[in-house]
């Protein structure tokens, strides 16, 4: 038995994994669909889909599959253009939900992509639902340039927030634990710190060392000065 599922779709970061697992030797096939593929143009297209049918070439060949082996796949919108590939190749499968191994080492796989991409690892152990559009809206407005190449700008969601400008202002830190979502490390308690403040689909707040927020002040920008954190 071949079962297919994926991870990462319905993250705003990076592309989206798809994972082979045999059950039976424990065999494994994982590969990541570019994020290129989720550009504008591209994600209209749905060019996606046609790379998830590449994707499962390379992984039948790799498993040696054959056509007495049952496929399991995973519900969802990811493999619509695979069932008919599997079909005109002589595949037996089914639809179901997927749970188990092959789901966990998935999302493993997603969120080692996501770590090398620059995720903090920091981020995705402590933050409740951290491939959350929103939460993710705040890691990418951190660094913008750098960042929303890595993201699915093809989405809807993104297009009705493109033009987000997030206000700055200066602040001491007065709580413990937080990460400066633009280098990654530690900000300690007392320090000055920028806040950064946009609205998406509530009031969000993005705390930067001072000095890593420089990217985001233009010429004639103006600052709030440094207050306490309330």
């Amino acid at each position: 038995m071949i079962q297919i599922d994926d991870a990462g779709s319905g993250s705003f970061v990076g592309g989206t994994c798809i994972g082979f697992y045999r059950p039976e030797t424990n065999e494994y096939y994982f590969d990541i669909i570019p994020v290129e593929l989720y550009a504008i143009d591209n994600f209209k297209k749905k060019l996606y889909l046609d790379n998830v049918v590449e994707i499962a070439k390379k992984a039948f060949k790799a498993l040696k599959v054959n056509q007495h082996e049952t496929i399991e796949i995973c519900r969802g919108y990811m493999f619509e253009k695979l069932k008919p590939w599997l079909t005109d190749n002589g595949f037996c499968w089914y639809v179901t939900q997927i749970t188990g191994r092959i789901q966990e080492v998935v999302e493993k796989n997603f969120e080692l992509y996501t770590i090398k991409l620059g995720l903090p690892e920091e981020y995705i152990k402590y933050t409740r639902y951290p491939f959350h559009f929103h939460k993710l809206l705040r890691w990418v407005l951190s660094d913008y340039s750098n960042r929303i190449p890595l993201c699915k700008v093809g989405w809807k969601s993104w297009q009705k927030l493109k033009d987000i400008t997030p206000s700055i202002s200066y602040a001491k830190m007065e709580h413990v634990n937080y990460y400066c979502l633009k280098c990654g490390k530690r900000i300690r308690k007392g320090s000055n710190v920028a806040v950064l403040k946009f609205y998406s689909n509530q009031l969000n707040y993005i705390y930067l060392h001072k000095g890593c927020e420089v990217q985001h002040l233009k010429a004639g920008d103006a600052a709030m000065p440094a207050q306490p954190l309330r």
